[in-house]
């Protein structure tokens, strides 16, 4: 009887250690940082997301090898082991590519959104008005610098598909509150226009530098500084709304001199304290949107209506495979106490099954033409499941 016990006990363990193995896959991810301990937590930050988990993690490492008895995590660790590939050290900045076998089931349970690649359209960076523009003397063309920078970041993010980066003169409030109606049309049309649920747009509030003076004896002895400012907005097509703001600000030695042509992409500003600040910045916009964008719910538009069947407006490129299946969120047409019109959402019984997918759409079939809503219309909404 004992004998036939442990031969059980036995084979649970082999079977669950088979299954861990999988259900688990080996992800890659760069992290940079001040030291080597501060990349390797940027690396495992961003292999997280990348395997769609929506945790957070401690970890301790040796000899670039994760000890899995020193990891103390807030909840249980998707990471069975993490290996250190490489290491590099560049104008004081620590940069490592990290190795991670990741238990998928339990990262993406925990992130079901993370099942679609949600589609973003960058905006480029403006200046809030004319005193922030007149401060940008001597790096005129820091707004495309930081255009370059977030969109470089962005496509090398495997959570988006990042539409190239549309140059328009938005009239955008900086509140989190988007009421204008004027502006929420031109968002939405946009969004509309380049297939797009998320717009992410930038606008620079500050780069002006500190006041030396005219003494000597002041110039000689004191260092200006520069300040970098800057606001990030995400605006939701589908919700009509702000649904993610943030300022990113750094202060740091403007070691140049006024008629100095400063290239932003050369080695002498890369190296410079401020440069670091600025492409630390960039890094940290795009580290903040995968982890805002990435776990919310995948949902998609209505664009056209083929018998009882319904045309999405996302596709393969946005990891949409067959027999995906999405619940109907229909759109209702509200009012606001200033007279705005903005759109309100309700949950349906209907459920949709994808059956044909394309590159930038996908066909869905109702699951139970009994129980479907006849009502539906093309800008209607469908959630994954």
């Amino acid at each position: 009887m004992k004998i036939r016990l442990l031969i059980q006990i036995l084979c649970c363990l082999v079977f669950s250690v088979m299954s861990s193995t999988v259900f688990a896959t080996w992800y890659t991810a760069n992290g940079t940082g001040s030291d080597r301990n501060d990349a390797v937590n940027d690396a495992i930050r961003n292999v997280m997301l990348q395997a769609g988990a929506d945790i957070k993690i401690e970890q301790n490492y040796k000899n670039g090898v994760l000890q899995s008895d020193n990891v103390n995590i807030m909840s249980r660790s998707p990471i069975k082991k993490l290996v250190v590939m490489s290491e590099q050290t560049t104008f004081s900045k620590v940069t490592v590519t990290i190795k991670a076998f990741i238990d998928e089931r339990f990262a993406k349970a925990r992130c079901s959104g993370a099942a679609v690649h949600k589609a973003v359209l960058p905006v480029s960076f403006r200046f809030a008005d004319s005193q922030a523009y007149q401060g940008s003397i001597g790096i005129e063309g820091i707004s495309k610098e930081l255009d370059k920078l977030v969109m470089e970041n962005l496509y090398n993010t495997s959570s988006f598909v990042t539409r190239p980066l549309v140059r328009a003169n938005l009239n955008t409030s900086n509140s989190p509150n988007m009421s204008n109606a004027f502006q929420v049309s031109n968002l939405s049309s946009l969004a509309d226009r380049y297939g797009s649920q998320y717009i992410i747009l930038g606008t620079i509030n500050s780069v002006s530098t500190s006041e030396v003076g005219n003494n000597v004896l002041t110039k000689l002895m004191y260092v200006p500084t520069r300040t970098i400012n800057f606001d990030i907005d995400v605006y939701d097509a589908i919700n009509e709304q702000i649904i993610f703001h943030r300022n990113y600000t750094a202060e740091a030695d403007w070691p140049f001199k006024q008629s100095d042509y400063i290239d932003l992409r050369s080695d002498r500003f890369k190296s410079s304290e401020y440069g670091q600040r600025v492409y630390g910045l960039a890094a940290e916009v795009s580290k903040d949107l995968v982890a805002e964008l990435q776990c919310k719910p995948a949902n998609a538009k209505i664009i056209d209506l083929d018998g009882d069947d319904v045309v999405i407006n996302v596709g393969r490129e946005n990891g949409i495979s067959p027999n995906m299946k999405f619940t109907l969120v229909q759109a209702a047409s509200m009012s606001g106490p200033n007279g705005d019109n903005y759109s309100a959402y309700e949950k349906s019984n209907s459920v949709y099954k994808v059956v044909s997918v394309y590159p930038h759409a996908a066909k869905l079939h109702p699951v139970d033409l009994q129980n479907n809503t006849l009502n539906v219309n093309v800008n209607d909404v469908v959630t994954l499941q």
